[in-house]
């Protein structure tokens, strides 16, 4: 096995990978392959919610590949950069919206009310919210003003970012607060169902390719066993 876990060649280990199941990789990438077409998102664009979605999900291979496609399409570094403050904004999302659970659960504890009655994903949490924010104090305001900025027009535009960028986050981040949000922002801004769902599909190709550049460790573990296998039959 290799020293590092985070390679910087990992060539070997993914041709290792496509090498134990033709069939199986192939099918991987032309569903791959078809999400970043253009369609009724640009490539531009789609590689900009990529390069969001690689930073939800923590892979270093994805972040440094999805950059690289951005600049190859023309994407500013600012461009970049706003894509993941917005990624940025939708990892702290969820916790923020679960915070109604929290302060939920602290009520009904309150009232002697059992925390198995009830519902977790209420569709109004105005009350919890903002009880959180009040307890957070000059935090919640931090926070306020740092998703104003995030979300105000810059190298790209308040509706993408939100309505775009925003929506494949939330569904990456798996909450569903964040989700019927931006789908109010993207209907409002003139979004399209069928760009919705390019920016859906996009998330969960990320979401996948995270699992996909992985397979570099697997393969890597899988060559260093078999590697001292032949090793002990040789001897």
């Amino acid at each position: 096995m290799s020293e590092y876990l985070f390679k910087s060649d990992i060539s070997s280990d993914m041709a290792l990978f496509k090498e134990l199941n033709p069939e199986l990789h192939g099918a991987w990438m032309t569903l791959h392959n078809g999400v970043f077409e253009d369609g009724a998102l640009s490539q531009k664009e789609k590689q900009l919610i990529a390069v969001a979605g690689a930073h939800i999900t923590r892979c270093p291979y994805c972040i440094r590949s999805r950059v690289r496609q951005c600049k190859n399409l023309g994407a500013s570094n600012q461009e970049i950069i706003e894509a993941i403050y917005v990624a940025f904004r939708f990892a702290m999302g969820g916790p923020y919206a679960y915070s109604s659970i929290a302060f939920e659960a602290h009520d009904a504890l309150e009232h002697n009310i059992p925390l198995t009655e009830g519902h977790f994903f209420k569709k109004d949490i105005t009350k919890e919210i903002n009880e959180f924010s009040n307890c957070s104090g000059d935090n919640s305001e931090a926070f306020k003003e740092f998703t104003k900025k995030v979300f105000a027009e810059g190298a790209l535009s308040k509706d993408f970012k939100r309505g775009l960028i925003g929506l494949a986050c939330g569904h990456m981040t798996k909450c569903p607060y964040c989700i019927r949000g931006c789908v109010k922002d993207a209907r409002s801004a003139g979004i399209t169902k069928e760009q919705m769902a390019e920016a859906i599909n996009v998330g969960m190709v990320m979401s996948a390719g995270a699992c996909f550049a992985h397979t570099s460790i697997a393969m890597d573990t899988l060559a260093g066993i078999n590697g001292k296998s032949k090793a002990r039959a040789a001897k």
